[in-house]
């Protein structure tokens, strides 16, 4: 949308100005078409500065075009000269193109905009058949606009009818589709529960069992089955997440939170995990960030999913060293962003691998890294979040010097 109205802002002045320079522009066009121009370029600003105003912003913007539009063609049929043949022919040309930009722009509202602005032709085509014929009778310039306005008035209807079409067809597709991902997401959560039930009592037995065997032969068989029990618990949830994330209508809650907190409740959940391999886990904030991190607002939940997943992965391929959390915040074109980076001294990923490794179900296997669990979709379901937060993931990693997974997320607008 902000490459579509920036473009109309300029279009609209070069052509005004072209126009301008060889006389063929009227009193009405001197000061309108600037100010729709302006008009335009506001919206594209408001489309990245404050994209929830846009539904409020886009009808009134489209009503001024029509308006525009309407009287610009109702000016230029006045006379028989070919400045205004010449208008009207690329009035006339121009309207098809507002049914498209209305129907995109505006799904809800294309439809009735788009056939107040036919009405509007038609009216002033019917108006023109009822003008009194000069003495002289109608001048070749005339005959030609009525000509063109005729077949405006013929064609006009089958285009906005084949535009309502297909905005219908998409309306019914994204509903089958979300139809289906909510089918798909109910059989897995009942799935999910009839496993994780009996699951749930295996871990319990697994955990009395415990209490009552103290064998080194017996313990070892029992840790073999809890950490089957658990590893086939995470793997549930990873489906799960990662088909949730599949859904168009999924919801981005923003919230205002403490990061800084959010970072070292993740690190006390993990730091176990890092101890039990001999590795270290840190958050490093520089002192002048602490501050401005306490109030940052985006969706906490999912922030914490990325993080979480993040530190996840590279505690799995790190033997040696530990994993170091940073995060600070930036400045980008469309505002404030929170910049977190996890990096581990693990074994590091290949060039060659780096575009796989956030595809579902993929895992790098490494002779160094032993057998690694997991289901391979952790970095999927991070890339997924990041895409679904409007941010940016890159990762820079080098075999035998670990990998740096860097996270850009947008400040949400929460007003």
């Amino acid at each position: 949308m902000t490459g579509v109205s920036l473009l109309a802002a300029i279009g609209t002045l070069l052509i005004w100005f072209t126009d301008r320079q060889q006389g063929l522009t009227t009193a009405w066009d001197q000061w309108t078409i600037p100010m729709l121009s302006a008009l335009y370029f506001g919206i594209s600003v408001l489309h990245v500065i404050k994209p929830r105003c846009m539904p409020w912003a886009l009808p009134p913007t489209l009503i001024a075009t029509s308006v525009y539009l309407l009287v610009a063609l109702h000016l230029a049929m006045v006379g028989q000269s070919l400045p205004k043949l010449y208008a009207a022919t690329s009035l006339t040309q121009l309207i098809p193109v507002f049914y498209v930009i209305a129907f995109v722009s505006w799904p809800r509202g294309g439809a009735g905009i788009s056939g107040l602005t036919y009405a509007g032709l038609l009216a002033q085509y019917l108006f023109s058949l009822h003008a009194p014929m000069p003495a002289g009778g109608w001048s070749d310039v005339h005959q030609l606009t009525q000509k063109t306005l005729l077949a405006s008035v013929v064609i006009h209807p089958a285009c906005i009818l084949a535009l309502s079409f297909i905005t219908h067809l998409r309306g019914q597709l994204s509903t089958s589709q979300q139809e289906a991902f909510k089918g798909k997401e109910r059989f897995l959560a009942m799935l999910s529960h009839e496993i994780r039930t009996p699951l749930q009592a295996m871990l319990g037995s697994i955990d009395l069992l415990a209490l009552k065997l103290h064998g080194s032969t017996e313990t070892r068989a029992l840790d073999r089955l809890r950490n089957s029990a658990t590893q086939l618990d995470t793997h549930l949830r990873d489906i799960t997440e990662f088909t949730r994330l599949e859904d168009p209508a999924l919801r981005i809650q923003a919230d205002t939170f403490d990061l800084t907190q959010l970072l070292q409740d993740l690190r006390d959940d993990w730091i176990e995990r890092a101890q039990s391999k001999g590795l270290t886990l840190s958050i490093d904030i520089a002192p002048d960030e602490q501050t401005s991190l306490q109030t940052v607002t985006a969706d906490a939940t999912r922030v914490r999913q990325i993080v979480s997943n993040l530190i996840s992965n590279a505690l799995k391929y790190t033997m040696v060293g530990g994993v170091t959390v940073h995060a600070s915040l930036s400045r980008q074109q469309r505002g404030r962003a929170m910049t977190i980076v996890v990096e581990d001294s693990g074994i590091g990923i290949a060039a060659h691998h780096l575009a796989a490794i956030f595809q579902p179900y993929v895992r790098l296997e490494d002779a160094r890294a032993l057998r690694v669990d997991g289901s391979g979709l952790g970095l999927a379901v991070v890339q997924r979040l990041v895409d679904r937060l409007g941010g940016r993931l890159h990762v820079d990693s080098h075999p035998d010097r670990g990998s740096r997974f860097t996270v850009e997320l947008p400040m949400a607008d929460n007003g």
